[in-house]
Formats: C-alpha cells, structure tokens, sequence
C-alpha cells in the first residue's frame, strides 16, 4: 500500500480497520478503511490536536463512531445521511421533542434538544445542551446507556467532513 499524499510505500502487517497510521515520509495521519484502501485523516502539516475521546470514520455508507473514556471503548456505526440530518437539527434548534429544561426553576430558554438516530447496535441519542453563558456541549448517549459529552462545535467540526 502507498501513502495516497506522498505515495511513499507504507507497511500495513499488523494493522486493523479503523487503525490510524502515520506516513514517516509526508507526515499524513492516514486510517485504514474496510475496503483495504487508506484515508487521509490529517493532512501534512496541517496536525491540530484530535477531539478527545471521539474518533470518527467513515465505511461506505456508514458513519463509524468510536467513543472511549480512557479505559472503555464502544463503537456506533450510523448511516452517514441520518448522522448529517441529526447534526444539521441540532445546529439549527430542533429537536425530535419539545426542548427540555435541566433546571428546577424555569427560564425562557431551552436547555437542551434531543434527536434520535438508528445506529447498530441500537439507537443512538444525540443531545446538544445550552447553558447561558456556558459553550454548547453534544451529549451522545449509546445504546448501552453510556453517555459522553463533547464541545459542540469541536464535534461538528470532527464530523461535518465524514458526513458530506
């Protein structure tokens, strides 16, 4: 296989789908699809700190999403059409129910709006929350009832590219 930026060789024994590898020549952070072919996930010199805790990558058709705590990982594969639908609601303030309030006392705002997505290996709940004066947080709820937290805008510019 060769790196497809620089098109040095690369040895790929050892690694498995979804794998990142580096190009020691171009400096390309590189993922290793299904398909055996290789994607370029940072291009040379252009290395930014990843969101911790999500990485995403996509499969055909399907949108993969990897979520770690540091001890735990758990993978959400999703169709890449109802991710992009999912995101844009939440972007654009709505939700697939009424916006919901976290606090006992009531304001004039929401606090959070709520969309589901099916997902293998069950659905998957996509939840951005507001806080007055606090940045919006996307909350992913699993299908085995973890829950992770992300800044939004940080999640939507991790995923926005996968799903276009």
């Amino acid at each position: 296989m060769v790196c497809p930026v620089c098109g040095e060789a690369l040895e790929l024994e050892g690694y498995e789908v979804g794998d990142l590898v580096d190009c020691e020549a171009c400096g390309a952070v590189l993922r290793l699809l299904s398909d055996g072919s290789l994607e370029v996930v940072v291009p040379p010199g252009g290395e930014k700190e990843p969101l911790w805790g999500l990485e995403a990558y996509g499969d055909g058709e399907e949108a993969v999403l990897r979520f770690s705590d540091g001890t735990l990982e758990e993978e959400v594969r999703v169709a890449k059409a109802e991710l992009a639908e999912a995101l844009r609601r939440l972007e654009e303030g709505v939700g697939d129910e009424a916006p919901e309030e976290a606090e006992d006392e009531p304001n004039q705002e929401p606090d959070y709006l709520t969309v589901h997505v099916e997902a293998d290996p069950g659905p998957l709940v996509l939840r951005r929350i507001v806080y007055r004066g606090a940045p919006d947080l996307l909350e992913f709820t699993l299908p085995s009832g973890s829950v992770y937290e992300f800044p939004f805008r940080e999640a939507l510019e991790l995923l926005r590219p996968l799903v276009l």
